[in-house]
């Protein structure tokens, strides 16, 4: 918490609204508009937050939203980024649907960009009301009639009442660090990757950076450029991709785009992708094969740092690396596969596999914790489960239906997947969606749950979706009613970006429905196509034929 937040005893009560018991139908659906209630709290004020309190404020629920820090941003404020962080996406991928970067931010936006990206978004669609900063949630209960929240602010503590609940706390909420035998004793700062945040920490010292993956990668590059001597300690390395394909082309749009998520195997397919997975497995070994060499001639990838395997083994873990493979060839970048097993004394460092070096600083960009200590214990067990998110959709605990979690099925391209949940979860609340059973709902959870331990392992938790975007966002769409086929044809469908732009009409899409009834696009299909020319083709050798006669 903020130095400035008054850590007081007194406890102040508002009004509590007044709502009925909501309850889950036989089929999961919630009969809302018998509540008379539509106060929303939300928990965050990031990415996930921004979204989700525009798209309900929106649906016209009275919406609260509760950050512990200064600024919006979650993530991306100044306090928690590092020196020279970038998104691994382009700016086109990275944005909400219905608000796009200037043209002045790089193609690959620095962190300030995307702080100023964040603070226009507010702006713009009038957010600012919405946001209790400098206020914790310290705890989440439930009662006959929704939520009681229990905030600290400035002006001490509060217990409030909601109907319902949004937790967008993020999935990058604390930081992991490893421990390790004399820590106490190092002579030196050790810190998280989040906490390196001022430029003066590496001038000129010995820096050791541990991991191996986006994060890591950034603070080794930074250091290399700016510290006397700079060590990159990993275990294991992963896969990254540059910045840009050759020809200039952001290389995230040859990830996020129907055609290569075929390639990933979900645990629903289409008939091509049960082909691709099944006796075309072949093919999809050749095509990942490829691509994985050709990712490492472009980043011109040193020896140590080759992934064990092709792709997609790994693909949680990709990232973005230009700038420290630059500085890696340039020298400026020690690289030993090892970890740190002890720290001995002043500024030694002892390795597992016996050696010592010696440092003055070290970055653990060793990833993050999904802490959720905020719910009440009765509320936390039946979201998580030995370790597990218990959610369906990556959103929904099925027996907490004024519940939910946005956010939590992370993505390549976090703030579209972030969105579509948020109507999802909005038409949820409002009565408008109907589910499967509770019973269904939780065998889905586990089926999901077994297919991402197989799929994406270094993701045991079971919020993280990487590739999977497009199918993730049709189940929901699907869910709502609305049309998954976003263009106008199978080509531009499935090869074109899956662009957030796409989306930029769900708001008006669903007051469509909600009036009319569902309303199918015009789209040409991979049959309706080749039915087509196949019919020219057949006119055409028919005029020939009479105009021969």
């Amino acid at each position: 918490m903020p130095s400035r937040v008054a850590r007081t005893g007194t406890t102040r009560r508002r009004p509590a609204v007044a709502c009925g018991p909501i309850r889950a139908g036989p089929e999961g659906k919630t009969d809302v508009a018998s509540t008379g209630g539509k106060r929303v709290g939300i928990i965050g004020a990031g990415i996930a937050g921004l979204v989700t309190a525009k798209v309900m404020r929106d649906d016209g629920f009275e919406v609260v939203v509760f950050d512990r820090e200064a600024a919006a941003g979650g993530v991306w404020i100044e306090t928690r980024t590092y020196p020279g962080l970038r998104t691994n996406n382009s700016r086109d991928t990275y944005a909400y649907s219905d608000h796009p970067y200037p043209e002045s931010a790089d193609v690959f936006p620095n962190a300030a960009q995307v702080r100023d990206y964040l603070a226009s978004y507010v702006e713009r669609f009038g957010l600012k009301p919405l946001l209790r900063l400098y206020t914790e949630v310290i705890r989440v209960s439930e009662t006959a009639g929704g939520f009681e929240l229990r905030v600290r602010g400035p002006d001490g503590v509060e217990d409030l009442r909601f109907d319902f609940v949004v937790v967008c706390a993020g999935v990058f909420s604390t930081p992991s660090l490893p421990e390790i035998a004399g820590s106490g004793e190092f002579g030196g700062p050790l810190l998280h990757s989040s906490q390196a945040i001022d430029p003066a920490l590496v001038a000129g010292r010995r820096v050791i950076v541990v991991g191996a993956g986006k994060s890591a990668l950034d603070c080794a590059a930074w250091a290399g450029e700016h510290a006397r001597q700079c060590t990159l300690v990993f275990r294991k390395p992963h896969p990254m991709l540059p910045r840009f394909l050759p020809g200039g082309t952001p290389s995230d749009r040859m990830v996020l785009n129907r055609f290569t998520e075929s390639f990933f195997r979900y645990h629903r397919q289409t008939r091509i992708e049960r082909f691709l997975h099944g006796p075309g497995r072949g093919i999809t070994d050749r095509y990942w094969r490829t691509v994985s060499a050709t990712l490492r001639l472009a980043l011109r990838t040193p020896r140590a740092l080759v992934p064990d395997a092709p792709l997609p083994a790994g693909i949680e873990n990709l990232g973005v690396g230009d700038e420290f493979f630059r500085m890696a060839r340039r020298g400026r970048i020690t690289l030993r596969r090892d970890s740190i097993a002890a720290f001995p004394g002043g500024t030694a460092v002892e390795l597992a596999g016996g050696g010592r070096l010696d440092a003055d600083v070290v970055v653990f960009a060793t990833g993050w914790r999904q802490e959720l200590e905020f719910l009440a214990p009765e509320l936390e067990q039946v979201v998580r489960v030995d370790g597990r998110f218990q959610l369906y959709r990556h959103i929904l605990p099925p027996t907490l239906p004024r519940l939910g979690f946005v956010g939590y099925g992370s993505s390549d391209a976090c703030q579209l997947s972030a969105e579509i949940s948020a109507h999802w979860l909005s038409q949820h609340f409002l009565g408008e969606l109907s589910l499967p059973p509770i019973a269904d709902m939780h065998g889905e959870i586990t089926r999901v749950g077994r297919w991402l331990a197989e799929a994406l392992p270094a993701r045991p938790e079971g919020y993280f979706l990487g590739p999977y975007l497009s199918h993730h966002i049709d189940e929901l769409m699907r869910d709502m009613g609305l049309p998954v086929r976003r263009t106008d044809n199978f080509v531009s469908e499935y090869f074109d970006t899956f662009l957030p732009s796409r989306y930029a009409d769900l708001t008006e899409e669903r007051l469509q429905l909600r009036a009319r009834g569902s309303r199918r696009r015009r789209y040409v299909s991979v049959r309706k196509s080749l039915g087509g020319v196949a019919a020219l083709t057949l006119g055409f050798a028919l005029y020939r034929r009479l105009r021969g006669r």
